[in-house]
């Protein structure tokens, strides 16, 4: 027992004798005379490698101080230099001093204590702080938090307060009465004090005074398992409507919008700045969420008017992390292995069923069959692949798997004046194509990006802070030469029993012989093998930034003002190579069979094939230089007024890498503005603001080159009145704000013919057409290809927001937003002038076009701590967002519903099917059709409505239908739970107000070209003679195209809504170490059964979205 205690009591000392060998290791000399306190410590700083911090503003740190000191301690220079009333303590591991005000401290005859316990976590992301401070101030009694964050203090009755401390978090002092209060202890990062305050356009602002449409995301929220950030949007952010449409490796980015879509012109994509820097939609996909510090979306035009023209679809804001003044640096590592598979393809009929599929459509409509009796019986037995091929070439093209993996390293860390983040990413994604046996080269999809962020922060004087972020992206993609997205396509449409993939050789052969056969229009059929086997490509594509900011404190000229310069550059390389060569195709043109049933072929060559790799090369890229200059000024007078300006400068310059031909790509692109923001707040209660925007742009003539948009916003937070005091507990915030503005766009066109379109170009030594009386004739000379519109000028929208936050109970969060937009002067080249104007092809461009656009945005979240072994988290989104025409250039039409005005930008345009035929006397009482050409009406056909009973179904029928092919309501919906060292949570992703139309799937030939595959529902669901259905899903088939059931109808036209459960996850946390599995895409419910319905509109003969599972470890130390 003795030895044991003795033990017990060498482990106690031995930490505090290892703390004194470290403290008078450090030595200091120098001689100081009248010199105050602050700046003495300072030098000890500099000479020890020590912080020194001061627990409160008691302590004069101005008093002259002499003295000298030569090779003293530490301890011996704070023994000099503190009197009696100031005490000091090293805490956290021995690297920070601090000094405090010493106050009696409790009388020892005190016998009565009380033991605390708990854990204390950063409300950042709710994990434990290790080695955090918990003490009495003036004492010696403290403790610190161990590796899991918990404590365990006692202290004495008489103490009142205990506080909690961790250097880069706010301090936070308890009372001891509030014994509860210490079980769960959450400190709030004092950096960025992503808790009080929102990152929006040029500055941040707090919360409680935010007047403007400004959401804030959590970086956590952002985590997804493919490398394009993008995916994670959908349902996550209130305001933003995002699908995806592919699961391509590498390019499956999702398409988004802020509150949906408000013009049909080319300027559609909300600005997107990356630390100052204006990116692309690629730079945005590849940003790692764990570099990112704050994510704002800016809506309304209070939020987004200081952008001017290149904010009127919204703003979304990306900060990425800065390091921290930290006694030691903070090391996170990342490491995910996954499996990735389709979610949802279509099935395609097997051989043997398109054969009787189609001799069917051939009798349905008098005609001979096509295919024998005994070519289906031997494609059944399987009694030969050549002869009778059964090809699967979805299977023979696609894996039903791939594995990928990701890794992510970052460290952070700095001393009292500089800091860093450092951070490195790697993804190595696979596609689903398969390795062909008979290919020397890898034809699968290969997608590496690697990612580096590196952030520096520095304190040049004590009041100038310089910073510099640089992000640097790299992305390798090796692909098959053919598009992947062709590749689907002819890996689904290929007719499965024409020809084999390939036929057998000769000795002599160097080469695959690969299949084909005469086509139904005279050529041969594409063999999807041959396609995906004859080539590859390597393509590089990096973007490079750098942000350049000098912050400079001008509180020597008047307290609140500071002065912020910035420069930044940004760079996008691209390069691609690829090789590729003809494949030998062959037919077979007879073939023998003796008798033990072998079988012999003769095949012939129907093209000339290489047997070597042609080689060719493509690069792009530009560059953009901006600078910005930004004076700000906060200051508050007598505690209650609240007074804030902001006025920027901006100007950018965009110019090509590659000089182009065209002398208006090769011309470098200029924008420059003017911006101005004014706040002011009166006790935390009344607040207004003013902004405004003044931009010029070179896209218009001079004298309508500059545009000023101005905004302004109130808000009232009655919870901060007098009389809420009483239920101030229950409903913690109640805000109301309203917002009015104009922002501008200047988007023309993404064709850099179009950037200036005053001007008219003529372009010379060009053949014409003319025609003298009924003589016709052709001359050459000039010819006017662009005509100018000097009156072009800004597109313009006028935005209204009207918004409600409430908090309860200090957990329970609520933002309402109720919006409007009058979108108008929006471009577009006139389309009804006739033909006999003589500007056919050359019309102008003008601001014709007017859309409203409206809706409402709404986030719920639920923060709950129960205990410090349960937490739960609970979030919702809704965002319904609806658009208008008002009016566009289109010709007059005779009957109204042919026009687009008042239907959705994205409507659907088509005949009203009502059902189909049932008999010939159904036929027979209904209006006839111009497009009855080929085939003559039959039951079964499709029965369309005539809308102007003219007794013709023709084009003049077709009308816009339905809701939208892009969705107008999305939601979401998820909870994350915390139970001791596990954690699970599950996000739900919806959409609703959506309609896809089916089109390019009907079997057996398309419009241009005969010879298509079977889909498996057609095959199924088809109008049959031996089951007369008229409420079958596809009429009644033909082996040719039919002109009438091949037109764009309601039939065709589905409900695109769907539920799917889009993450779930399980973790386990050990100390410094989480293990977790999660998964993406996992459920997905919806009444549309054919392929993926985020996939939208077509035939879903395109890479498939995906489905995948993922094992992932995290070390944090």
């Amino acid at each position: 027992m003795h030895v044991n205690l003795l033990s017990k009591k060498i482990a106690a000392l031995l930490p505090c004798l290892l703390l004194a060998v470290a403290i008078n290791a450090q030595t200091v000399t120098k001689s100081f005379r009248k010199v105050p306190l602050k700046m003495v410590l300072e030098e000890v700083e500099r000479q020890t490698g020590y912080s020194i911090l001061f627990e409160n503003d008691k302590v004069d740190v101005s008093k002259l101080v002499t003295a000298s000191f030569r090779g003293a301690t530490l301890q011996n220079v704070l023994d000099q230099l503190l009197d009696k009333s100031l005490r000091y303590s090293v805490n956290g591991g021995g690297k920070l001093v601090t000094i405090s005000k010493r106050t009696a401290t409790p009388e020892t005859t005190q016998t009565k204590t009380q033991t605390l316990s708990g854990t204390v976590i950063s409300s950042v992301d709710n994990q434990p702080i290790v080695g955090a401070s918990i003490y009495v101030e003036g004492t010696n009694i403290g403790t610190t938090t161990d590796a899991l964050g918990n404590y365990t203090l006692t202290v004495p009755d008489a103490v009142k307060t205990v506080t909690i401390s961790f250097l880069g978090f706010d301090t936070k002092k308890i009372p001891v009465r509030d014994t509860q209060l210490f079980k769960l202890i959450t400190l709030s990062d004092a950096t960025n004090k992503l808790e009080d305050v929102v990152v929006v356009g040029f500055g941040v602002q707090k919360k409680e005074s935010l007047v403007g449409a400004v959401q804030s995301v959590k970086p956590s929220d952002l985590h997804t398992s493919s490398s394009n950030l993008s995916t994670s949007f959908s349902g996550k952010i209130a305001g933003v409507i995002a699908v995806q449409k592919s699961g391509e490796p590498g390019a499956d980015g999702a398409s988004f919008w802020i509150r949906g879509i408000s013009t049909f012109g080319s300027g559609q994509s909300p600005l997107l700045i990356l630390d100052g820097v204006e990116i692309t939609n690629q730079m945005l996909n590849n940003i790692p969420p764990e570099t990112i510090e704050s994510f704002s979306v800016l809506k309304d035009a209070t939020a987004t008017a200081l952008y001017g023209s290149r904010g009127a679809n919204g703003v979304m804001l990306i900060t990425t992390k800065n390091g921290r003044d930290s006694e030691k640096m903070t090391v996170n590592v990342r490491a995910e292995l996954g499996v990735s598979a389709p979610t949802r393809i279509p099935k395609i009929a097997d051989g043997v069923t398109f054969m009787e599929t189609y001799n069917e459509a051939c009798a349905t409509r008098g005609e001979n069959p096509r295919y024998s009796r005994e070519k289906i019986m031997g494609t059944k037995l399987g009694l030969d692949p050549y002869v009778y091929p059964n090809v699967d070439w979805y299977d023979m093209l696609f894996k039903n798997s791939t594995f990928n993996q990701n890794f992510n390293f970052n460290m952070t860390g700095g001393a009292k004046k500089i800091d860093y983040f450092l951070n490195a990413s790697a993804f190595n994604e696979n596609g689903i194509m398969r390795a062909p046996s008979t290919s020397k080269f890898d034809t699968n999809i290969n997608s590496q990006k690697y990612l580096f962020q590196a952030n520096v922060s520095a304190d040049a004087t004590k009041t100038t802070r310089v910073s510099l972020k640089m992000n640097t992206q790299l992305h390798y993609n090796h692909a098959p030469i053919e598009s992947v997205g062709s590749l689907f396509t002819y890996a689904l449409s290929a007719l499965p029993c024409e020809f084999p993939a390939t036929l057998p050789g000769e000795e002599t052969d160097t080469f695959v012989r690969f299949g084909t056969a005469n086509a139904w229009d005279g050529n041969t059929f594409i063999n999807p093998y041959a396609q995906l086997c004859r080539g590859y490509s390597d393509k590089f594509r990096g973007h490079f930034t750098s942000a350049l900011t000098v912050c400079q404190n001008l509180d020597f000229v008047t307290k609140g003002l500071s002065l912020t310069g910035m420069a930044t550059f940004y760079n996008r390389v691209y390069s691609a190579v690829n090789r590729s060569f003809t494949p030998f195709m062959y037919q077979l043109s007879s073939y023998d069979v003796d008798a033990d049933g072998n079988y012999s072929y003769t095949s012939s060559s129907t093209n000339t094939g290489t047997t070597y790799l042609g080689t060719s090369r493509g690069r792009d890229g530009y560059r953009e230089l901006a600078f910005q200059v930004k004076l700000d000024y906060a200051r508050t007078f007598n505690k209650k007024h609240d007074v804030g300006a902001t006025f920027v400068y901006h100007q950018k310059e965009r110019n090509m890498n590659i000089s182009d031909a065209e002398e208006y790509a090769s011309l470098p692109y200029r924008q420059q503005g003017l911006a101005g923001r004014v706040t002011y707040g009166f006790d935390k209660r009344y607040l207004i603001e003013a902004n405004f925007g003044y931009n010029g742009s070179e896209n218009f003539a001079p004298g309508k080159r500059f545009g000023f948009f101005p905004s302004i916003a109130g808000g009232w937070v009655i919870s901060n009145e007098p009389f809420w005091k009483g239920i101030k507990d229950k409903v913690n915030l109640f805000k109301v704000r309203a917002s009015y503005g104009l922002v501008g766009n200047d988007v023309i066109s993404s064709n850099y013919k179009d950037r200036f379109p005053y001007l008219s170009t003529v372009a010379m030594d060009q053949m014409y057409d003319v025609m003298i009386g009924t003589n016709f004739d052709q001359k050459w000379g000039p010819i006017l290809s662009i005509y100018g519109n000097e009156d072009a000028t800004w597109e313009e929208s006028h935005k209204l927001d009207i918004g409600v936050e409430i908090g309860l109970f200090d957990s329970l969060n609520i933002i309402f937003d109720w919006f409007k937009e009058k979108r108008s002067g929006i471009f577009m080249q006139r389309s009804s002038l006739p033909s006999s104007f003589g500007m056919s092809g050359i019309t102008p461009w003008g601001n014709l076009g007017k859309v409203d656009n409206r809706g409402v945005d709404i986030s719920i979240d639920y923060n709950k701590a129960f205990s410090k072994d349960l937490i739960l988290s609970l979030r919702g989104t809704f965002t319904y967002a609806h658009n208008e025409i008002v009016s566009m250039d289109e010709p007059q039409y005779k009957w109204g519903y042919q026009s687009k005005k008042g239907h959705p930008i994205n409507s659907i345009n088509c005949l009203i099917a009502e059902g189909l035929y049932r008999d010939e006397k159904d036929i027979a009482s209904s209006p006839k059709s111009v497009y009855a050409t080929r085939y003559p009406l039959q039951p079964g056909d499709i029965k369309y409505k005539d809308l102007n009973n003219d007794e013709v179904i023709d084009d003049n029928d077709k009308c816009w239908n339905g809701n939208p092919t892009i969705p107008e309501i999305i939601y979401g919906f998820g909870f994350s739970l915390k139970y001791k060292g596990f954690d699970c949570s599950a996000f739900f992703q919806g959409q609703g107000k959506i309609s896809l139309i089916m089109y390019n799937a009907h079997p057996f030939s398309t419009k241009a070209k005969p010879g298509f595959g079977l889909v498996q529902w057609i095959a199924d669901e088809h109008w049959s003679e031996a089951s007369p259905d008229p409420d079958a899903k596809y009429p009644r088939l033909s082996s040719q195209w039919n002109e009438h059931n091949g037109q764009a109808n309601t039939l065709y036209v589905r409900n695109g809504k769907m539920l799917r459960l889009k993450t779930a996850e399980i973790g386990y946390s050990y100390k410094m170490m989480r293990v977790y599995v999660s998964g993406t895409n996992l459920l997905t419910f919806s009444p549309f059964k054919y392929w993926d319905p985020e996939k939208g509109s077509g035939n879903g003969l395109s890479y498939p979205l995906q489905r995948t599972f993922n094992l992932g470890f995290q070390f944090n130390f």
